[in-house]
């Protein structure tokens, strides 16, 4: 039986190893600024579902030791106009902190996009940063 559990326990193992590398999501930058680090990524709507709506997934980063109040908006262009924007969005930051996606809220669906337009050349987004404030605290 011990000769077995082995092999087993190292296959499980492999397993957890190779899951957990697949679950780590790469973010792409979109822009720095001095106190702000804004990276994304899209994924489809539903998983395995690529003629779905596209998701923007943002992860928006602190880079100073201040906490800081953001005030954005993301807007979705077809030919240079827009023609779908987020409603605007107030986050306070704790001093280097990071927020991502779906956890923090910071996931924006561009309804009627789907992943291949998003490659288009008549297709962009941007994060219209409204205000960053220095704020005491979070709360």
């Amino acid at each position: 039986m011990k000769k077995y559990v082995y092999p087993l326990v190292l296959v499980v193992a492999l397993l957890a190893g190779q899951s957990a590398a697949a679950q780590q999501v790469e973010y792409k930058e979109h822009v720095a600024l001095d106190e702000l680090l804004i990276e994304y990524r899209w994924q489809a709507e539903r998983l395995f579902q690529r003629s779905g709506n596209a998701v923007l997934n943002l992860q928006m980063t602190n880079l100073t030791e201040l906490h800081l109040e953001v005030t954005f908006i993301v807007a979705f262009y077809r030919d240079g106009q827009i023609f779908q924007e987020s409603s605007k969005n107030v986050y306070c930051f704790e001093p280097l902190q990071r927020r991502r996606a779906g956890r923090a809220g910071l996931r924006f669906m561009a309804e009627g996009v789907t992943l291949e337009d998003i490659e288009k050349d008549e297709f962009s987004w941007e994060v219209l940063i409204e205000e960053i404030t220095e704020t005491d605290h979070c709360e």
